[in-house]
């Protein structure tokens, strides 16, 4: 690999790549001392312009290497086939089918973010964390991803108390460094202001007021056992959701088994 070809590939500025303080390229340059470089950069008007239609990612070919990661990643690792090396020599180019964009009806992208995931330089980025926070100003908290129960593990890049961008986390169980579009991208939810943040009791006249849990959990007893009393445990029936741990619907299906006595009881990812 020829660092100072690299660096002369296109108009770059460290300063104000979202991937400063955590890039390859950055990193070898200064490994290797390179301060001056032997090949002339090209002209703005050779360098393919900058793709940012899509909602979710960012491609500035200024400053892709050709290094094929993202495409070793998206045709070996997630095996979408979605993007590929087009055109030769000085014109090389990742490329989607038909070299499109991203957000193009016609692109077998799904939008897992793999590819951004493992690009090593500032060409593949994040357009929602776009500016909200350098490498050095985040603190990366491990969690799990809350939208199904398969458990992939997350790192949660917080500044300021709040999430500015989601990765996966390598050699975790069970996704090794993969996460979905949801997993990925859809972490925003968490501050909307229609969330949920406390429970509702609907009142006498039709109108909802926020409750305590302990209220609110002693109502849900007393209106199962009085519908049990009534019409016995069959009159009950349960639903888990897709977004819960395993090990929640098994207590979900136990409560209505075991404690309620009902095998009314489902889960909206059966097959």
């Amino acid at each position: 690999m020829n660092i100072e070809f690299l660096l002369a590939s296109g108009k770059h500025n460290c300063l104000t790549c979202e991937s400063n303080g955590n890039c390859r390229l950055q990193d070898l340059a200064y490994f290797y001392k390179i301060t001056e470089l032997q090949f002339p950069e090209k002209d703005e008007k050779d360098i393919y312009p900058i793709e940012d239609q899509n909602p979710f990612i960012i491609r500035d070919f200024s400053r892709c290497i050709l290094c094929g990661r993202c495409v070793q990643a998206c045709n070996e690792v997630v095996v979408n086939r979605a993007i590929s090396y087009g055109y030769r020599g000085a014109k090389s180019k990742i490329v989607t089918g038909g070299d499109k964009a991203y957000n193009d009806n016609d692109s077998e992208c799904v939008f897992c973010g793999q590819c951004v995931e493992v690009c090593p330089v500032g060409a593949l980025t994040e357009k929602k964390a776009k500016g909200l926070g350098r490498p050095w100003e985040t603190q990366k908290i491990r969690t799990t991803c809350p939208y199904c129960g398969v458990g992939c593990q997350q790192w949660l890049h917080i500044k300021e108390g709040k999430i500015v961008k989601v990765t996966a986390v390598e050699d975790a169980q069970p996704n090794q460094g993969r996460l979905c579009v949801k997993g990925r991208f859809a972490y925003d939810f968490i501050y909307s202001e229609d969330r949920l943040k406390t429970p509702l009791i609907r009142q006498k006249d039709g109108k909802f007021r926020e409750a305590p849990w302990d209220e609110t959990l002693d109502l849900i007893v007393s209106k199962f056992k009085e519908i049990i009393k009534k019409d016995g445990p069959d009159a009950i029936a349960g639903v888990s959701c897709a977004r819960s741990i395993n090990e929640d619907s098994y207590q979900m299906q136990k409560l209505f088994r075991a404690v309620i006595g009902t095998n009314n009881i489902d889960h909206c990812a059966r097959t």
